[in-house]
């Protein structure tokens, strides 16, 4: 009877010391201070960009309401303006015909320091909060967790408060300059690679990098 039940106990102590092994294998989550790492490495770095038009376009001079949305980035050193000749579709005699037409060349203007190809930079994303991070999960022999975190934009330059950022195209700049009052909130997913907590873009030939927007 003795031996039945020193053999009973050492099951349950196995057991629990397997359970045990397994909670003990689980990696644990990210600190903040690493989660504000992994966001700069990974998203801080990527500067914003803004297009505010499809550019380069170019513009009839009859269409004054346009040129008038364009021109104020045009004083502003951002957009290059152009006097140009161009084809356009007009209606003659009851049919469509290509005629030549004054107007003007919008480019962005590269000799801008704010300029580049991706468009015109308006500052760089930064962590203000992290309101939790989750428990890790294991799937498939890898190590998840989720990030649910605030950000804000940082760096702006002051040419953003010389736009009227009430313009539906000028929504993101006007969201920048209030995201340290009214900051942008954003779920990220990390998995833990080579003893490293870092985002997650995906599995295979078919990544899905995580954006901010």
């Amino acid at each position: 009877m003795i031996s039945r039940q020193i053999v009973m106990f050492m099951m349950v102590i196995g057991l629990s010391m397997s359970a045990f092994g397994d909670l003990y294998l689980l990696p644990t989550q990210p600190t903040n201070a690493q989660v504000i790492s992994i966001f700069d490495r990974e998203l801080g770095q990527k500067l914003l960009f803004h297009r505010p038009f499809e550019l380069p376009i170019e513009v009839e001079r009859t269409h004054k309401a346009l040129i008038k949305k364009i021109d104020p980035w045009v004083e502003l050193g951002l957009i290059k303006k152009e006097k140009t000749r161009f084809l356009a579709e007009k209606i003659m005699y009851g049919e469509p015909r290509e005629v030549s037409v004054g107007g003007f060349k919008y480019t962005l203007n590269q000799e801008s320091p704010w300029v580049s190809e991706q468009g015109i930079f308006y500052g760089r994303p930064s962590v203000q909060s992290i309101f939790s991070v989750s428990q890790v999960t294991e799937l498939s022999g890898e190590y998840f967790c989720e990030v649910y975190l605030s950000w804000q934009v940082d760096d702006v330059p002051k040419w953003v408060s010389q736009i009227d950022i009430k313009q539906r195209e000028n929504r993101l700049l006007r969201r920048a300059l209030e995201s340290h009052k009214r900051p942008f909130e954003k779920r990220l997913q990390l998995v833990r690679i080579q003893e490293q907590w870092q985002l997650w873009q995906g599995r295979g030939d078919k990544k899905t990098p995580q954006t901010l927007f």
